[in-house]
């Protein structure tokens, strides 16, 4: 009997507890709550504000920690020493942290932390650090470099990023010269065609990319042509001789006379002309042209890796002179083996009417012509036109007997 009281005892303070329990829970006021937040990514060199609001905060204490676990603040204390670290609280539930100047070195999990009992509440937010492609200069080729056509020529160009940056090619900051990505631009055999400027470009995908340009400049021996070889020019005027001088780098360009330089007073004026870095054009005006102004012009250029020269020659131009004379008639040429004159065939009798009729006709001609002599080449037309008159004469002497008979 008296072990069925205390059961029932036992039970009912079991039952009182619990109770009591409910009742103080049901007064006990709600747990802090964080806001849901999300995992922050920044850019290496700028401002990043971590966010921590807490609802029914009530009289516990936030405490915040770095990836390191060094504690950054508490309540509205700032506990560190980073100056750049401040607390941030718009409204009073946000126990917001502002990192200043942000860098690789800040990324990781930061812990706001509520000292709730038995256990704290932890809110974890990751911070990701991204930093901007830079070229690492002291790694890098220079910005001017100077090499000799036909050598062989390397650009290096090495950035630093996170992620890690790729580096494509480019000439003159247009034209991409690689179809993979690399940090070394190698150009074998270089000639003059590719000098100029190359550019190296940086990007790991953030809103800016860093670039560096490098300036080559191929080195190789004049080249001298003139744009006249021949000049004929009329004495007592003026003319102007010009050539173009090709040389990296160009260091003399200049005219001379019989192999001896000019020296530029009033009878001469010199102007240069620059078509493109490597080429220019060297004028020479010469004014009122006498006979010792006549002769060979050279133009010679020179550097350190050699020299050429392209000549101009300057003469003297007479205007052919109008003959007064009346044109030769063209003398036919008679061969040493002709022998005969070769006779025109008869006309038709009916173009030879008889001026006598009832008289016979005779034409009188010579039954062979010698060839003309070797020093006489008209003698054969002298003795045609001494027959021909002959027959004249008959025929004429013949006309006045009849007349007067």
């Amino acid at each position: 009997m008296k072990i069925q009281i205390e059961l029932k005892l036992s039970r009912i303070i079991w039952l009182l507890e619990s109770l009591l329990k409910v009742f103080l829970f049901a007064l006990r006021p709600p747990q802090p709550t964080f806001e849901n937040t999300s995992d922050v990514t920044a850019i290496a060199g700028r401002n990043i504000e971590l966010r921590c609001r807490v609802h029914n905060l009530q009289n516990y204490t936030v405490v915040w920690m770095n990836p390191r676990g060094t504690v950054i603040s508490k309540d509205v204390t700032k506990v560190t020493d980073d100056t750049r670290i401040s607390i941030e609280r718009q409204v009073t539930a946000d126990w917001n942290i502002l990192i200043r100047n942000v860098t690789f070195k800040d990324r990781g999990n930061y812990s706001c932390i509520i000292n709730t009992a038995p256990n704290p509440t932890i809110k974890y937010i990751y911070l990701y650090v991204n930093v901007l492609p830079k070229i690492i200069e002291e790694a890098s080729s220079r910005s001017l470099m100077h090499v000799r056509e036909g050598e062989t020529v390397t650009l290096v160009c090495n950035a630093t990023g996170y992620p890690q940056p790729r580096i494509h090619w480019y000439r003159g900051r247009k034209i991409n010269v690689t179809d993979q990505p690399g940090d070394t631009l190698i150009i074998r055999n270089i000639t003059r065609h590719c000098a100029g400027e190359y550019e190296c470009r940086a990007n790991n995908g953030l809103p800016l990319e860093a670039s560096r340009v490098f300036t080559v400049e191929v080195e190789f021996a004049p080249e001298v042509s003139v744009l006249v070889p021949r000049l004929g020019i009329t004495l007592r005027t003026e003319t102007v001789l010009q050539c173009s001088c090709c040389a990296s780098p160009i260091r003399i360009c200049e005219w001379r006379k019989d192999g001896r330089e000019l020296h530029i007073s009033g009878k001469y004026e010199l102007n240069t002309y620059k078509d493109d870095p490597e080429t220019i054009t060297l004028s020479l005006s010469i004014f009122h042209i006498q006979e010792e102004d006549l002769g060979r012009y050279e133009c010679h250029a020179k550097n350190w890796l050699g020299e050429d020269s392209d000549y101009t020659f300057l003469y003297e131009y007479r205007p052919p002179v109008p003959s007064t004379q009346s044109p030769i008639a063209t003398k036919k040429s008679v061969t040493p083996e002709s022998k005969y004159r070769t006779m025109k065939p008869e006309r038709p009798r009916n173009q030879f009417d008889n001026p006598f009729p009832g008289e016979s006709f005779v034409i009188l001609r010579p039954s062979t012509i010698k060839s003309p002599s070797k020093y006489s080449s008209g003698s054969s037309c002298i003795r045609t036109g001494v027959y021909r008159h002959i027959v004249f004469i008959v025929i004429g002497l013949h006309l006045l007997c009849r007349r007067f008979l």
